[in-house]
């Protein structure tokens, strides 16, 4: 997914106009808007629609002994789902404490946005691993958190599905810890629910100790462990802050564009951004599309 196609007069637009519009500031000095705009494609400007991204969350714990089996669970998902891209969020939850505490002299791998989203979004009360596929409730499912032996054949449920909307993004680093990232979403279908999207950090590589069935291994790798949300974790309104459309329709194009700053403590060399498009809407906080990026 490291070359994720954006129009190139878009990205000149993007890059050398950026100084008409002053940046917004959003986010707590974390992120800063550099373009928010929308507007109407004529009709035979609408593109046709991409495949549909799956999205896997991995709700997991470093002390939590089956959590490697759903990480490669994740991982053969990804290797296995060739049609649709696939995006895994390693959610490292704060609780319960039990199968999540860090081991002394490592890097805490929990985040406060792993907790919302497991607790606000999955309900995986105090039970790991946990997670789901796009955020959906299945059919013959009674909730959208499901055993991670199921993670599979949900994922290739969605075989050559087209998405409601096309998602590019664009990366461009402007400093060590600060990187200028550009999005451009395209509506093929009207969405049945106010879109919202959602802006992640993630970092792969981090070694830290895990427990799993043979022990304790010193030596174990964390991959897509999320590290940071630019928006709130359950997504912000598409057509939120200066974007000047009423409303979501077939070939409504939206383009963002933000300043993220990168913590000191993730190395940007193995991380990357995610993007989702979801929906927010009572119980239905399902993923319509997703797309990941790497920064560098």
């Amino acid at each position: 997914m490291k070359n994720i196609t954006l129009y190139t007069v878009l990205m000149f637009v993007f890059f050398a106009c950026q100084e008409a519009e002053p940046p917004i500031n959003f986010n707590k000095q974390e992120s800063l808007v550099l373009k928010d705009t929308c507007y109407q494609l004529e009709v035979v400007d609408i593109p046709a629609p991409d495949n549909r991204g799956v999205l896997i969350e991995d709700l997991t714990g470093v002390r939590c002994i089956a959590c490697p089996n759903a990480a490669e669970a994740a991982k053969e998902t990804k290797e296995a789902v060739t049609n649709n891209p696939v995006v895994i969020l390693g959610l490292y939850t704060r609780f319960p404490k039990s199968l999540t505490s860090p081991f002394g002299g490592y890097e805490d791998p929990r985040t406060d946005e792993a907790q919302l989203i497991g607790t606000n979004i999955y309900n995986f009360g105090n039970i790991l691993p946990a997670g789901g596929v796009n955020r959906k409730l299945f059919d013959g499912e009674t909730s959208i958190n499901i055993n991670y032996e199921t993670w599979l054949g949900k994922a290739n449920g969605f075989f050559d599905e087209k998405a409601i909307v096309n998602v590019g993004v664009a990366a461009e680093q402007k400093d060590d810890t600060t990187f200028k990232v550009q999005a451009e979403f395209v509506f093929t279908s009207k969405p049945s629910a106010e879109p919202f999207y959602s802006l992640f950090l993630l970092e792969n590589e981090i070694n830290h100790p895990q427990y799993h069935s043979g022990g304790t291994d010193s030596t174990y790798i964390h991959q897509h462990v999320l590290r940071k949300a630019y928006t709130p974790y359950n997504g912000e309104p598409m057509l939120s802050g200066d974007s000047n459309c009423e409303s979501v329709d077939v070939g409504t194009a939206i383009e963002k564009g933000w300043e993220i700053n990168v913590p000191k403590n993730v190395n940007a060399q193995n991380a990357s951004i995610v993007i989702l498009v979801n929906y927010n809407d009572g119980d239905n906080k399902e993923v319509i599309q997703c797309r990941e990026l790497k920064l560098k």
